[in-house]
């Protein structure tokens, strides 16, 4: 803005300055020529009073004395044209001056005063021609300056003050410029109504307020937009990654960065780094290479032994270009683990089911061909009812798992004496504690939780039940405690026994896991007991704490 004034200030005075420098040369051309008038008026009085004073004779004389006037040319022509005298030439060998106009005016009207550029000289001259008496015409002549000609004299004086007039000028207009800008750059656009400057600018300042409200109030829902949008990305279970065209990353949330974030390290470290730099899974790789080519793909990842679900969409942008691509990570690894287990529940269900059923079918065949001597009849009926007994059992505990998992014709929860149960549970397993040689200890105290008690109940029969069959062969113990810490009520069950090997600890709490499966079927377990426990722990909200070493025994914590 700034050099738009002084530029325009300069051309202004620039052509102020040559309109009136023009101006003058012509004003002082014409007071020149107005002076040269008056002068070659004076002279011709003079000179025409000289010759009409004496004789011809007389004349002539002092016409021969103004031959070489240098000031004033005199010129004497006869009617015809024919020059006669000229006291700057020889008369005889000028041309014929009847065409000339201040002739034809003279013998027309008696004088006449023209200007023109002389065909002779080639100058500009001054004619002023009298008509005498005699009828000659009498011309008088001065040489004057031309347009051109004064302007080309002036030309050093009028650039000297084009110089000066425009170094004034660009002062004058920075500091005009400075006073113009110096406000305006001061204004407070945050509150433009609060300014005191120059009226022109009031309408300007209105519409700056009005748009600062609506961008105010713009940027208000902007920031609320984001900030639901941080909350929602932030708490989001799926990880969520967005990358521009380049594949680096824009955003990432934390479910995002915990899957593929090193120890330690800040969401952070990662904006703006390519999500292929430090992660190069090659399915990973050709997922994000398909979204950038405008295609969405679907496939698996497995990073530290979990496994996703890896989407990859592709963000369009103008001409259907693409920008960038979206990424979600859905963790499936309790999928795929629920699906696993299903599949195995399934086939042990199948096995567990068909193993007794097949006892008993293989027994009531020979009992029906009559193939067993009438003495043995009882032992084959004892290992029916034996093995439909365990078959009902293996029911009863699918049947139980089944509405655990469903959660369906649960009771109403209510509070219950967990040292009450145990002691129900005790006097109920004391012969077979009895019959195993096995201490049964309780300790603890009286601590209520919120539960079903049926479930309750199984829960902690299966896990002494489990404790008292895996107990040493003699002298074996077991211990259970009920106590309450802090704000936790805290169910512990000890044993003495053989013992879990670590490699199965992750897995024991899975149907029909067995460690050690010749024993298991020995003690005549289902392998559904502690799925149970698992299953009515996470019903009430209580975790489940496994300690075990093999020859020194296992300890199984409960925390409501």
């Amino acid at each position: 803005m700034k050099e738009t004034i002084l530029s325009r200030m300069v051309i202004l005075t620039l052509i102020a300055v040559l309109i009136s420098s023009v101006a003058s040369v012509i004003v002082v051309y014409n007071a020149h020529l107005d002076r040269t008038s008056l002068e070659l008026r004076a002279d011709a009085e003079f000179i025409m009073a000289l010759v009409e004073e004496n004789s011809p004779v007389l004349r002539l004389m002092k016409l021969e004395a103004l031959q070489r006037n240098d000031h004033t040319r005199l010129t004497i022509i006869a009617p015809d044209g024919r020059v006669l005298y000229d006291n700057w030439a020889n008369a005889s060998e000028m041309e014929n001056h009847a065409d000339r106009k201040e002739v034809v005016l003279a013998l027309e009207q008696g004088e006449a005063e023209v200007g023109r550029l002389s065909a002779t000289l080639d100058r500009h001259i001054l004619y002023f021609a009298l008509l005498m008496d005699d009828g000659n015409v009498v011309r008088f002549a001065k040489e004057t300056e031309s347009i051109p000609s004064t302007l080309y004299q002036m030309l050093s004086l009028i650039v000297l003050l084009i110089i000066g007039i425009t170094l004034v000028a660009f002062w004058l207009g920075d500091r005009m410029a400075n006073a113009i800008i110096t406000p305006i750059n001061g204004l407070n656009l945050d509150d433009p109504l609060g300014n005191d400057v120059y009226a022109e600018l009031s309408p300007l300042l209105l519409r700056i307020n009005s748009q600062n409200k609506g961008l105010r109030k713009h940027m208000v829902e902007l920031q609320r937009q984001q900030e639901r949008f941080q909350t929602i990305t932030t708490y989001l279970a799926e990880g969520l990654i967005l990358l521009d065209h380049s594949a680096r990353i824009v955003y990432m949330n934390s479910s995002a960065h915990s899957i593929l974030g090193s120890p330690g390290s800040e969401i952070s470290e990662f904006i703006g780094r390519s999500l292929l730099t430090f992660n190069r899974d090659p399915e990973l790789r050709r997922s994000v290479e398909q979204g950038l080519g405008g295609y969405t793909d679907q496939s698996m990842l497995t990073i530290g032994g979990k496994h996703y679900e890896l989407l990859v969409s592709p963000i369009a942008g103008e001409h259907e270009k693409t920008q960038g691509v979206i990424i979600i990570l859905v963790d499936v690894t309790e999928k795929q683990e629920s699906e696993r287990m299903r599949k195995e529940f399934s086939a042990n269900v199948s096995h567990e089911l068909r193993t007794p059923l097949t006892a008993i079918s293989s027994l009531a065949e020979v009992l029906k061909n009559d193939l067993v001597s009438p003495a043995d009849v009882p032992e084959f009926a004892g290992r029916i009812h034996d093995e439909a007994q365990r078959l009902s059992k293996l029911v009863d505990d699918i049947l139980k798992l089944s509405r655990l998992d469903e959660r369906v014709d649960m009771a109403e929860k209510e509070k219950v004496d967990l040292y009450h149960l145990i002691k129900e549970v005790k006097a109920r397993l004391e012969p077979l504690a009895a019959a195993k040689n096995v201490e049964f200890v309780l300790a603890g105290q009286s601590a209520e939780v919120m539960g079903d008690p049926g479930i309750l109940f199984e829960m902690i029969y299966n896990l002494c039940d489990n404790a008292i069959k895996y107990s040493g062969e003699d002298g074996g113990k077991v211990e259970v405690s009920c106590l309450r810490e802090g704000d936790k009520v805290v169910l512990k069950v000890a044993d003495n026994g053989q013992g879990i090997p670590a490699q199965h600890h992750e897995r024991i709490f899975e149907r029909f896991y067995r460690v050690d499966k010749s024993h298991s079927r020995a003690t005549g377990g289902t392998g559904l007991g502690l799925a149970i426990v698992k299953h009515a722990a996470a019903y009430h909200g209580a975790s489940i704490h496994l300690q075990s070493q093999e020859g020194v025994g296992t300890t199984i914590t409960l925390e409501f």
